[in-house]
């Protein structure tokens, strides 16, 4: 399918019946039933405020009432930032920050709370290892098409009593775009510095007279292009749902994504010596003769059907599939004697050996997952309880032979590129990875009066995992039990205190190099927190303090022999507050301190985590003139970090500042904007993050960029 051509043609396709009676908002209060769906789209695209959402407890609870520090970036917030990528949308929220990735700006890999969103236990290969969620769906390597997204969800710590197995600092949902019953047609086209460029034409809308069946379709692509030396980023993406709505009980959704990836990684640059090395802001060693690439389809069958005036019945079944190509050059300064050429660097930085590191140019991603949930209110010995029963079944698996060949090495200050050669694929590395559960979760929300809540909740996971390129060897099956306990105290109108236990499951615990089966990494988390809803419930505030450990901890002093051994601990203090403060200011600030460390381990103890900033922030405002002109302002500063797990170098710190100016005016029936976006005003040189494991690939944080951005609305 050629994207480039196909926006036009879904536009006449899907946008041409409804453009006579095209509106510009959404209606709820015409001919059929009422569809607790319809958003008013004008609300969506404007206001900051933050709509209550069912990721933190599986329930229609507001924010204000869940026991645990939850944050959202509404779309409003992407849109005046042109967040073109997920690490752009996260930098608002306190306690969240960006690791080292490996498949392009479409894949981050993100930290919460100072431990990654994906561990690394036992696992061949580290490509293909972002993880976030997608309308509550676990991921993994899969690219994220920013284009189609309505919000993105941060729910703080452990979350895996509702959601699996998953790191304990937290997990990012990404909300997609939401159907509605009237009409609508967006064109969107963003054009930018380094060849930056994003086109979108998305429409939707009731698909018949009575209006019980909807729809919607998107098609997107980016290029998002950096002034790093040979890497690339293009990703061409359809989305479209189909919704049959007969009445405001019952819901049948079926949604369709595809993505088409092609990247070549951009790997940083080294350490030299404890800071990052003084290079040309453009140069990258990884100049691989052709570019990787992932394919992906998913289908999402949501279905939700209430029984009674009390209980609804959910089901959700996800069949996901992936090809990937991945033939990056990965610089690296370890030298494992494989090629002729050596990488010596005893007497001081000098050259970078280069691999094709576990690559796997055949690979093919299966995921599945088939959901039911119960949910229900009853009345209990004179108290009221929100009941939910939940049976999950989970699996992913990889499939493709890996590949590890040394190809040569480069002088670090005076490199000869662009000459790399291609994958040799004479010696494959049979691979066998899988991960999947079956699990019963039961939850209890009890409001017991005078402004006290309660939340309970256990569940009960059914593990197996392989992560292995040695053959013949038995998956590691595993069983867990992990509580819940959370109390909330609305002590005055729209002001709560709160506090909850919770346990964590990891979710990596194959067997090592040997053959020996690994403990699961374990977590559990005490936080106790403030929040309020001020201006009418304008203006949300969040302020959390926790304490996390994660046991078990991977161990890879001895790699590729891995071990799970020792504890980390991170405490912190985090504010999170987003709204509208005056008729024309709307702001989203957070400030974090953290204190995240490695309590015990054989080779780093006492050493702080890496790309944990003890200090960490964020302030964006926006200023609305009229209604025509806004204006935005932003700074997203981050304190020193460590680089590296031995804490061998230090990434400084920076305060990057972005601003945004916009203007409004009629498009015939419709309406349009042109926004002007420069991220990196004082063209600030800065580092987002390193890999923990090594010194060699250091992000180079993004130079000054323009970008102009033309949306029109009917």
């Amino acid at each position: 399918m050629n994207f480039r051509t196909t926006p036009l043609f879904a536009a006449m396709a899907l946008g041409a019946p409804w453009l006579a009676s095209a509106q510009t908002t959404a209606d709820s209060t015409g001919a059929g039933p009422s569809l607790p769906t319809v958003m008013v789209r004008e609300k969506a695209l404007d206001t900051y405020d933050v709509e209550p959402g069912p990721t933190a407890t599986k329930t229609d609870t507001p924010i204000l009432l869940t026991p645990q520090a939850v944050q959202v970036v509404p779309r409003a917030v992407l849109n005046d930032q042109k967040a073109l990528t997920l690490t752009d949308a996260v930098r608002n929220v306190a306690g969240v920050g960006t690791d080292f990735g490996f498949n392009g700006l479409a894949q981050p890999l993100l930290i919460l709370r100072g431990f990654q969103s994906t561990s690394m236990t036992a696992s061949g290969s580290m490509s293909g290892m972002s993880s976030y969620y997608l309308n509550g769906v676990k991921v993994q390597g899969i690219p994220l098409n920013m284009a189609n997204v309505d919000s993105v969800e941060v729910v703080k710590g452990p979350a895996s009593v509702l959601y699996g197995r998953s790191e304990p600092g937290g997990l990012v949902n990404v909300v997609p775009r939401a159907l509605t019953a009237a009409p609508y047609l967006g064109l969107e086209q963003t054009i930018g510095q380094y060849g930056l460029s994003r086109s979108l034409v998305e429409a939707g809308g009731a698909l018949n007279a009575d209006r019980t069946v909807l729809g919607r379709a998107s098609v997107s692509y980016d290029r998002n292009s950096t002034n790093r030396d040979f890497v690339e980023n293009q990703l061409a993406s359809f989305s479209g749902t189909l919704a049959w709505v007969p009445d405001r009980d019952t819901r049948v959704a079926l949604t369709l994504d595809h993505n088409a990836q092609t990247y070549r990684n951009d790997f940083g640059i080294p350490a030299d010596g404890d800071r990052p090395a003084d290079l040309p802001p453009t140069r990258q060693f990884n100049d691989s003769p052709e570019p990787s690439k992932i394919d992906s389809n998913s289908l999402l069958l949501d279905a939700k059907t209430r029984l009674s005036p009390n209980w609804t019945l959910k089901g959700r079944l996800v069949s996901l599939r992936s090809d990937t190509r991945e033939v990056d050059v990965w610089p690296y300064r370890e030298n494992y004697g494989l090629a002729p050429e050596t990488c010596d660097n005893s007497a001081g930085l000098s050259r970078l050996c280069r691999y094709y590191f576990y690559v796997r140019p055949d690979g093919r991603l299966k995921l599945d997952q088939a959901t039911l949930d119960l949910v229900g209110e009853v009345q209990l010995g004179g108290l009221q309880h929100k009941l939910l029963a939940e049976v999950d079944h989970y699996r992913t698996k990889k499939t493709g032979d890996l590949y590890f060949t040394q190809i040569n090495s480069v002088d670090v200050f005076n490199p000869s590129l662009g000459q790399a050669p291609a994958l040799d694929t004479s010696f494959p590395i049979p691979a066998d990875d899988f991960n999947k559960w079956i699990s019963l979760t039961l939850q209890d929300q009890i409001a017991f009066g005078n402004g006290w809540h309660g939340v309970f909740a256990l569940r009960h996971d059914r593990t197996e995992a392989l992560f292995s390129t040695t053959p013949g060897i038995e998956s590691n099956k595993q069983s867990f039990t992990t509580p819940r306990v959370g109390v909330v105290w609305e002590f005055v109108p729209n002001q709560t205190l709160y506090a909850q236990y919770q346990d964590s499951v990891a979710a990596n615990n194959g067997r090592d190099s040997t053959g020996k089966a690994l403990e699961a990494e374990r977590a559990r988390q005490v936080e106790v927190g403030w929040k309020r809803a001020a201006l009418e419930g304008r203006f949300n505030t969040t302020v959390a303090v926790f304490d996390l450990e994660k046991r078990n901890r991977a161990d890879y002093s001895l790699f590729p022999i891995v071990t799970t051994v020792g504890k980390a601990r991170s405490r912190g203090l985090e504010v999170d507050a987003i709204g509208r403060v005056l008729p024309q200011l709307a702001v989203m600030a957070s400030y974090t301190y953290l204190d995240a460390k490695v309590t015990e381990d054989p080779s780093y103890q006492g050493k702080r985590l890496a790309n944990a900033a003890r200090h960490s922030g964020s302030l964006w405002g926006r200023w609305k003139f009229d209604d025509q002109w806004a204006a935005g302002l932003g700074v997203f500063a981050q304190g020193q970090r460590q680089g590296d797990n031995a804490n061998s170098f230090q990434l400084p710190g920076y305060a990057r500042v972005d601003a945004m100016l916009s203007y409004g005016f009629r498009a015939g029936s419709g309406k349009g904007s042109l926004q002007f976006n420069l991220k990196n005003v004082f063209d600030k040189v800065h580092y987002t993050g390193s890999h923990p494991l090594v010194k060699d690939w250091i992000q180079v944080g993004a130079p000054r960029t323009a970008s102009l951005t033309l949306r029109l609305d009917y």
